[in-house]
C-alpha cells in the first residue's frame, strides 16, 4: 500500500488517508475532484478549515485548544496516556466530552433522537509494570452521535508490535474519516453496509501491516489484534480479530456478556475440553494466536451485533487487562463506578496493582438517558379523529386546520351578522 506525505508536517500517511494522521492537514492526493462525487458524498468540502470562533454558538463552545495541548503534552510524557476523541469529519483531536469539533464545528457527542441515548466515552492505555514500551493502540472517533472505537494489541517485538498496532489504527481512521470516506452518512448506512465497512477497514489494516513487512524485513513476524466497535443509536456492531475482547455490561442487572471469542490456541483447547479455563490462564502458549492482522493475505473478521439501552456499558480491552481481571470483576467496577473516565482508570489501576505483566488498554462506551430527547417508543400516537373539533361558526378557524369544509354549510343561507 503506497504512502502519501503530508505537505505540512511531512508525516507519511497511508494511501487512503484523507487527512494527515499527525496534524490533520487535508492531503492533496485524496482531495475530491471538482464535479465528481462518490456514492453518498455530500457537498461538504473535505478541505474546509473552520476557525473555532466561527462555529455555531448554538452547538456549544468547543473545548479550549490550550487545554487540549496541555493534555497532549501529558500524554506524550506519561507511561499511561488518555487518548483523545477524533472528529470523523476532519480527523482532529478533541476532548472526549466534546459536543462539537474544535476545528470544523462538526457535531460529535450529541444524543440520538430516535432512542433518547447519549454516549459517553473514555480510552486509556498503560505500558504496565513489566514492559518498557507500549505496543497497544486505542482509538475513539465520533460524528453526529455515532461512535467508532478500537483496541489494537501489537506483537512481534517492541518496535514491531508498536508499529503494527499503529498501522491498524491509522488504517481504520483512513477508512472512516472525511466525507470522501462516508463520514457524513454514517447515520444513513444500513447495518449490512456498516458491517462491510468494518470488514474493509480491517482488510486495509491487514494490507498495511503486510506491506510494511515486505518493505522492511526487520519487521518480519509482527502483527496485531484489532477489536473495533461501531455504536449507533441502540445498536453495537463489533468486528474482531485476535484476543483483545469486547464486553457488554447490563446497566440494570449487572450481567456481563463477553461478546467476542479469542482467536488463540488455548481458547481452542478450552472450547474442545482439553484444558480448563484455569489451566489456560497459565498455559505457555496462552498468547499465541491463530488469527491476527499481518499473518496472511486474507484474514476474516468475526462480526457481532448487540442491542444497547440506557445504563449499559461497552468495554473493549487488550489481554493485558484480562490477564489480571475476570469478566465479573470488570462488570463489578463498571456497575459501581459509573463514569467512563473513572471506569477506565480503575480497571487499569487494578491490573497494574496485580502485576501489570503486559500493556493494558481499555475503551469504555456508556449509554445514558438524555432528557432533551424523547425516544420513539415513548411517543404516543393520537388519533386525529379524537382531536377534531366540532364544525361551527364559532370554531371556523380550528375547523379549517383539519380539512376542507363548505363555508355555506357552516354559515347557512343567512349572514351571521344579521341574526
Amino acid at each position: 500500500m503506497a504512502d502519501n506525505v503530508c505537505p505540512h508536517c511531512g508525516y507519511v500517511n497511508l494511501k487512503r488517508a484523507v487527512f494527515c494522521f499527525e496534524c490533520g492537514t487535508a492531503l492533496e492526493q485524496n482531495k475530491p475532484i471538482k464535479g465528481m462525487k462518490p456514492r453518498h458524498q455530500t457537498d461538504l468540502d473535505d478541505t474546509i478549515e473552520i476557525d473555532v470562533k466561527d462555529t455555531d454558538p448554538q452547538l456549544g463552545i468547543p473545548p479550549s485548544i490550550q487545554e487540549l495541548a496541555d493534555a497532549k503534552a501529558t500524554k506524550e510524557l506519561a507511561a499511561q496516556y488518555h487518548d483523545f476523541l477524533k472528529c470523523l469529519r476532519c480527523g482532529i483531536d478533541n476532548l472526549p466530552t466534546a459536543d462539537v469539533c474544535q476545528r470544523c464545528g462538526a457535531a460529535l457527542m450529541v444524543p440520538d433522537e430516535n432512542y433518547g441515548l447519549r454516549l459517553l466515552v473514555s480510552a486509556r492505555s498503560s505500558v504496565g509494570q513489566v514492559r518498557s514500551n507500549n505496543e497497544d493502540n486505542v482509538g475513539i472517533w465520533a460524528r453526529s452521535g455515532v461512535i467508532l472505537a478500537l483496541v489494537a494489541d501489537g506483537m512481534g517485538g517492541a518496535a514491531a508490535g508498536e508499529e503494527a498496532s499503529r498501522l491498524a489504527k491509522e488504517a481504520v481512521q483512513a477508512d472512516f474519516t472525511g466525507a470522501l470516506r462516508g463520514s457524513e452518512i454514517l447515520q444513513e448506512l444500513t447495518e449490512e453496509e456498516v458491517q462491510q465497512k468494518l470488514r474493509d477497514a480491517l482488510h486495509h489494516a491487514n494490507e498495511a501491516v503486510l506491506d510494511k513487512i515486505s518493505q522492511d524485513k526487520s519487521y518480519q513476524g509482527m502483527g496485531t489484534t484489532a477489536t473495533m466497535a461501531f455504536v449507533r443509536g441502540n445498536r453495537i456492531i463489533v468486528a474482531h480479530i485476535g484476543d483483545s475482547r469486547a464486553y457488554l455490561i447490563d446497566g440494570e442487572h449487572g450481567w456481563v456478556h463477553q461478546i467476542t471469542d479469542d482467536h488463540s490456541f488455548v481458547e481452542v483447547l478450552v472450547a474442545s475440553g482439553h484444558i480448563t479455563r484455569e489451566q489456560a490462564s497459565i498455559h505457555p502458549m496462552r498468547s499465541v494466536l491463530y488469527r491476527a492482522l499481518g499473518q496472511v493475505d486474507a484474514v476474516e473478521a468475526d462480526l457481532y451485533t448487540q442491542y444497547l439501552k440506557a445504563g449499559d456499558c461497552l468495554v473493549l480491552c487488550s489481554d493485558g487487562l484480562t490477564r489480571h481481571l475476570e469478566g465479573d470483576e470488570i462488570g463489578e467496577i463498571v456497575k459501581r463506578v459509573g463514569d467512563p473516565e473513572a471506569i477506565s482508570q480503575e480497571l487499569i489501576d487494578l491490573a497494574n496493582v496485580r502485576g501489570g505483566e503486559d500493556n493494558i488498554s481499555v475503551v469504555v462506551v456508556k449509554a445514558v438517558s438524555d432528557e432533551s430527547t424523547v425516544p420513539l417508543e415513548k411517543l404516543v400516537v393520537i388519533n386525529i379523529e379524537d382531536e377534531r373539533p366540532p364544525k361551527s361558526a364559532d370554531n371556523l378557524f380550528q375547523t379549517a386546520q383539519f380539512g376542507s369544509f363548505d363555508l355555506d354549510q357552516i354559515l347557512g343561507d343567512e349572514d351571521p351578522s344579521e341574526t
